[in-house]
């Protein structure tokens, strides 16, 4: 079996083009979710819809057909499941679709789209029609959503999932709680496999994020893609990418991408 590279661990979140403009008050970035993976020097994509911003998904599909693997995000599937059959059809045409993400699962912000619209038993059914089809279905938590509900209410919703992806919202638990986080993640989600997800912007406070605290998170994920403890990582977003005024956390992840890259895993 050939050696992987680095770059083939690491995912690109992708959002549709200039979809966060207001939040990060730096002109316009052009970057498409597929351009994205290549300015980053990675090799996976996810696809998440914000808002009123919506990706053709026929469209995405065809253009991402070349990428390794492909994930899409599932809005609303509580209400509408058909939304989940969706995707499981675009997978039938193009096989690099193998992930299907529930995004914010646990977030109280997220209250049209979150655990308290599901039962542990329709994520059950949503997982086995997913793996009929050769699906994984994976999830997103928060370091923050442990403190906030408490883990005997996301036990049984967790488990559930084939893999849980782990986030810190708040920049300031990074360079002082990062290790402690991810040994009490890894303990609660012992029986599944992992990724963990890296902002470029510091979306807790509102504010850029430090080069330090990226450049932090993409060592300690390399080091646990190396050990076999994470799947891989996630970079977000393509929107950050490339602006008039450039964040320098977003430079020195892509300085970082092409540096090391390329580097043999295993």
């Amino acid at each position: 079996m050939a050696q992987k590279k680095l770059k083939d661990y690491f995912w690109i979140w992708g959002h549709p083009t200039n979809s966060m403009y207001t939040w990060f008050h730096r002109g316009v970035s052009t970057i498409t979710p597929i351009q994205g993976v290549e300015y980053m020097n990675a090799s996976n994509l996810v696809y998440n819809d914000l808002g009123e911003a919506v990706f053709d998904k026929a469209l995405e599909c065809e253009l991402a057909k070349d990428l390794p693997k492909v994930a899409w995000v599932v809005e609303d599937a509580a209400k509408k499941p058909e939304n989940v059959t969706e995707l499981i059809n675009f997978a039938k045409e193009y096989p690099n679709i193998t992930t299907v993400i529930f995004d914010d699962f646990f977030a109280p912000s997220n209250p049209n789209n979150n655990y308290t619209n599901y039962t542990p038993e329709m994520m059950a059914g949503f997982r086995e029609q997913l793996h009929e089809a050769g699906l994984d279905m994976w999830v997103v938590i928060y370091t923050e959503n442990f403190r906030q509900l408490g883990v005997e209410t996301i036990r049984p919703f967790l488990k559930e999932f084939d893999c849980v992806t782990l986030w810190f919202w708040n920049e300031s638990e990074i360079l002082t709680d990062y290790d402690e986080c991810v040994k009490f993640f890894f303990e609660e989600t012992k029986d599944q496999r992992h990724m963990i997800g890296c902002y470029v912007y510091n979306f807790g406070e509102s504010k850029a994020a430090t080069s330090e605290a990226v450049l932090h998170q993409l060592n300690k994920g390399r080091a646990l893609i190396e050990s076999g403890k994470i799947e891989g990582m996630f970079i977000h977003t393509n929107p950050a990418f490339a602006l008039k005024q450039p964040f320098e956390a977003v430079e020195a992840c892509r300085e970082w991408m092409h540096k090391y890259g390329d580097d043999l895993i295993g």
